[in-house]
């Protein structure tokens, strides 16, 4: 975080000594940091600017947010160490992802197949005590802040060189680009898929080339990305719902005085209300877009694809995430 201050330069050593460990006063200028890992056409890129933006405008311009996309800061791993010992200010993620850091282990279930039925159910875990009991425990252990929920993301589905799918079957041998997650790992290749682990910025040439038959993603970053050059099938399996969050570093955080704090949570909780509606005319462009290029979406037997899963789940439960938090949250 750069501050500069409107201090005279009469005792600037003693002042800079102490600005350190004293939060700034909202007349300081602040230009934060902001580092997440999708390209800049995607779901993620336009939470951020919607982030941005909304702090921009509520402190009256006292407070810019520099966007660094692409994962050009480094992995997903990578960022959240940089925000934990305060080398990077924000760091913009799908909330689940906190389970790159140990102490956010409980979250491993939001990354359990068909948790939540819709992007309704998905925002009452949000509002809940429950979420918020869990995230408090991460922020006490890492000093990590979860400013708040910015945008919601595409649930994930599968799309397809040349195969149709519709059950699990048909994606018996085909080579599918995931994320490196476990647990979409075991998903795919319980659906009979060759799970493929790829960084994002691997897979447009990825698909290209042929390395992979497909790959997982929404469809707003499925169309918004271009997969779509590559792909002539999208089945909307739907099988993981998510959302992005903004974090701070405890440095970053400690730094601001109590109403600049209260701006970020301001333009988080606004981020991610008018990204609701936002999302909602996006699905509804993105399917409509799918149509105008020809791309055959197949109506998934979800039920199929939830019973190959079945067993993996209850294999997880009480060893991944504490016993029965599964149910808890899949019945909210």
């Amino acid at each position: 975080m750069k501050i500069q201050h409107t201090l005279a330069v009469i005792g600037l050593s003693a002042v800079m000594g102490l600005s350190a460990l004293a939060p700034v006063s909202a007349q300081d200028t602040v230009k934060l940091t902001l580092g997440h890992v999708a390209p800049p056409q995607t779901t993620y890129h336009q939470a951020a600017e919607r982030f941005a933006d909304n702090l921009k405008e509520l402190s009256g311009g006292t407070m810019t947010v520099e966007i660094i996309p692409g994962g050009a800061l480094g992995s997903p791993p990578e960022m959240w160490v940089q925000t934990r010992t305060n080398s990077l200010d924000i760091h913009l993620i799908d909330i689940g992802a906190i389970i790159m850091m140990k102490e956010g282990a409980p979250f491993l279930v939001t990354w359990a197949p068909f948790l939540f039925k819709d992007q309704a159910q998905f925002h009452r875990f949000l509002d809940s005590d429950k979420f918020k009991e869990m995230m408090a425990d991460v922020q006490e252990k890492t000093g990590v802040v979860y400013a708040g929920f910015v945008g919601d993301r595409p649930p994930r589905a599968v799309s397809t060189k040349s195969t149709p799918v519709k059950t699990p079957a048909d994606l018996k041998g085909l080579k599918i680009r995931t994320p490196g997650h476990p647990f979409i790992i075991q998903a795919f290749e319980s659906w009979g898929a060759t799970a493929t682990p790829l960084k994002a910025s691997e897979l447009v040439l990825a698909l290209k080339t042929g390395l992979v038959d497909g790959q997982d993603n929404g469809v707003i970053d499925f169309v918004g990305a271009g997969y779509y050059e590559d792909q002539a099938n999208y089945t909307p399996i739907d099988y993981l719902r998510s959302g992005v969050g903004v974090f701070f570093s405890p440095q970053a955080w400690a730094n601001l005085s109590e109403e600049q704090q209260g701006w970020v949570l301001e333009a988080a909780s606004k981020a991610g209300e008018d990204g609701k509606a936002i999302y909602e005319q996006q699905m509804k462009d993105a399917y409509a877009k799918l149509e105008e290029l020809g791309v055959t979406v197949a109506e998934p037997d979800r039920d199929a694809f939830m019973e190959a899963v079945s067993g993996m789940i209850s294999g997880l439960d009480g060893k991944a995430w504490p016993a029965g938090l599964y149910d808890e949250l899949h019945n909210m």
